[in-house]
Formats: C-alpha cells, structure tokens, sequence
C-alpha cells in the first residue's frame, strides 16, 4: 500500500486526539526519512483554542509537542485536499459522509486495522486516562505505517 497524503485526521474538538495522531504520524514519518503531509481538524466549532496541559504533558511522554497547537474547525476544502482521512469514532465517519458523500471512500477509522473500535474522548479526563488513549493511537498509527510500508532508519 502507498502512503497516501495528505493525510487528515479528525476528532471532536481538534484539541485532544487528532492533534497527538497528526503529531505523532508526522514523529514516525521524519523518523522513517519520509516526506508526506498530515493535518488535524475538528468537527466541532471549537477553532482557537489550546490543547489541555494534561495532554501536553502526557504527549512528550510519546516525544510529541502539542504545545503550539491551536485547534481547527474541519472545513469541506480540508476533505477535498486530504487523500486520507482518519477519524476516531465511526460517528465521525457517518458525519463525514453525509458532509461530503463523494469522499466517503477515503475515510477510515484510525483503528479500522485493529477491528475499527472507537478511540475514547480523553478531554476532561485523568492522566492515566490520556495515557491509555495515547497509546492506543500510537499503536494503531505504528500499524498504518507498517501498512504503507514505512520503517524507521
């Protein structure tokens, strides 16, 4: 499978799961000496705001910096760019399709490779809490790139 990009990932708010994807597939892509674009959006209309400090935190615990972040409201040009879009809850994904029916081909579930189970909303929540969600988009993301035939140096 060739690594399509750009890649975009979607979540509620922009805030929590979509930026720590987007960062950390970016991680593994200049890692693996690869050049291909990936970008987050929310479908909520909660552009401008900062990630959570918790989820700073827990992120460098991954090497990824969320601090600069400022979350984006998803727009329709956002999935007319995007040769792949990644979302966290199959929701998201009927959302999406009904937004932009004609794109519904390239959206899939961030876990699709795993069995495509819903990546909890870690926002509000424990440390511990944004540990567990992290991780378990770190391993989903570690798999697409073993999909896409991407390995580290």
């Amino acid at each position: 499978m060739l690594l399509p990009s750009p890649i975009l990932m979607i979540c509620a708010g922009n805030l929590c799961r979509s930026p720590f994807a987007e960062r950390y597939m970016r991680l593994r892509l200049e890692q693996a000496g690869v050049h291909a674009e990936c970008f987050s959006r929310g479908l909520l209309f909660m552009a401008g705001r900062k990630v959570p400090e918790i989820a700073i935190k827990v992120a460098k615990e991954f090497d990824v910096d969320l601090s600069g972040h400022v979350s984006q409201t998803l727009l329709a040009p956002d999935m007319d760019r995007a040769a792949m879009v990644m979302v966290m809850e199959a929701e998201q994904r009927q959302h999406l399709s009904k937004m932009r029916p004609a794109h519904i081909g390239k959206v899939m579930m961030l876990s699709q490779p795993g069995g495509g189970k819903k990546i909890p909303d870690p926002m509000g929540r424990s440390e511990e809490t944004f540990r567990k969600v992290y991780s378990e988009i770190a391993e989903h993301i570690d798999v697409w790139m073993q999909r896409f035939g991407v390995s580290e140096h």
